[in-house]
């Protein structure tokens, strides 16, 4: 009796969850309401980890529709307001020096009527390293102002890593720049110096993404020369957006490379770059997360850290985001909307809306919530009959053979006309 009634009680408790979807959209499994703050205005809505999970085909079943059954177009972005791409400043190398046992310097001319830069990027055909950087700005190549007193550069392509080498300092419209690569060996081999524009305002910055997990050990059992994450998120439909580290060190610089893998067997190239942290005049600078593509269909991940010959980092975690997505839409008034998602055979819509989206610097967007998830209580599975029951074909073809079997031996063991005769 207790049994049927729990029963009774899960069986109400999902119908009550439950939504009937316009017969147009029930080959779609899942959907959820949309509560629109503001109507005949920009609204967006921000992806969680349960449409990645059940969505299909890297978002392409995404829909929006209305209380009439419509479908209503969207555009899905990766940021509501995207940053200007750095711009490239023109420069010409004045002079390459090399002082034995201190540094390489180059020293980069951008023109008598420069405009303001921030960022510079050393081309070089040295393989491997880790060298420190100082950057000076000057108006006449005599006096020198420090804008960046330290800052890493690297490439690891021993272990397939291009690294980073990118330097940032304070912006200034300085026609020389003086960069040194601190080193004692030999001189530093540069081809050039790349120098760039790339304004950055706090409204233009990424949003940070949505957490996964936090705060996961390593793994045990891992020679020291790397320290080793396996993760297991449970579904190849999340992707990764980065990883993000915690240490107490003090003072580090390390490769990070990034496995994926869809079976946990074969593991293939995910990403990859560095982890550092290091003080400057008094103050601490670090770079703690590393970014990784968004390979479909990977539900394992691993994380190496490359420790060489320095011993693993002190008390070290991992967590990962993954990746924001929005939708943004115009609803109309005294209408309601669902999102609905889970069907494997749809394509990706092509809306009017991405072509004409324009997003004015001061245009006021609102955030509307999503519900949460009901299946689709009147779904109709859009596979083909053989997709959905793949066994049968399976038992057509044994039983097949079976009767071709048994076809056989009534073959042989009935004997023909001429020998009944005799």
């Amino acid at each position: 009796m207790n049994r049927k009634l729990v029963y009774l009680v899960f069986v109400a408790l999902t119908a009550a969850s439950a939504a009937d979807l316009p017969s147009a959209w029930r080959f779609w499994r899942y959907s959820r309401a949309i509560q629109v703050p503001h109507a005949d205005a920009l609204n967006y809505i921000t992806l969680d980890r349960e449409v990645f999970s059940h969505s299909e085909n890297q978002l392409a079943d995404v829909r929006i529709i209305d209380d009439s059954g419509q479908q209503f177009p969207y555009e899905m972005r990766s940021q509501i307001t995207l940053p200007p791409e750095p711009v490239r400043v023109p420069t010409t190398l004045r002079e390459k020096s090399f002082v034995p046992g201190q540094f390489t310097q180059v020293i980069v001319d951008l023109g008598e009527r420069s405009r303001f830069h921030n960022s510079l990027r050393v081309e070089t055909p040295e393989s491997d390293f880790i060298n420190w950087v100082q950057v000076a700005a000057s108006d006449d190549a005599h006096i020198w102002r420090i804008v960046n007193p330290r800052a890493p550069i690297s490439r690891f392509r021993r272990n397939n890593l291009e690294g980073d080498r990118s330097v940032r300092y304070s912006e200034n419209n300085a026609r020389y720049l003086r960069v040194r690569i601190e080193l004692a060996g030999d001189s530093f081999e540069v081809s050039d110096i790349e120098v760039f524009s790339s304004p950055i305002t706090k409204s233009e910055r990424p949003a940070e993404g949505a957490p996964l997990f936090s705060s996961l050990a390593p793994d045990s059992g891992v020679p020291g020369s790397e320290t080793r994450w396996t993760v297991d998120l449970g579904s190849g439909n999340v992707p990764v957006a980065k990883f993000k580290f915690v240490t107490s060190q003090p003072d580090f610089y390390r490769a990070v490379r990034i496995l994926a893998s869809s079976d946990g067997n074969e593991w293939q190239f995910a990403g990859g770059g560095e982890i550092h942290r290091y003080v400057v005049g008094g103050k601490a600078e670090e770079s703690l997360a590393v970014p990784c593509y968004e390979p479909s269909g990977q539900r394992y991940w691993r994380v190496e850290v490359l420790n060489a010959s320095d011993a693993p980092l002190s008390a070290v975690r991992i967590s990962a985001v993954m990746p924001l997505r929005f939708v943004l839409f115009h609803p109309a008034a005294n209408r309601s909307y669902r999102l609905i998602y889970g069907n494997p055979r749809a394509n990706a819509p092509q809306y009017d809306l991405a072509r004409t989206l324009q997003i004015p610097a001061l245009e006021a967007m609102f955030h509307s919530n999503l519900g949460s998830e009901d299946p689709t209580s009147n779904y109709a599975d859009a596979r083909p009959f053989t997709e959905r029951h793949p066994n049968l074909l399976w038992i057509a073809l044994g039983m097949a053979v079976i009767l071709l079997g048994y076809a056989a031996l009534r073959a042989f063991s009935t004997p023909s006309p001429a020998d009944a005769e005799k």
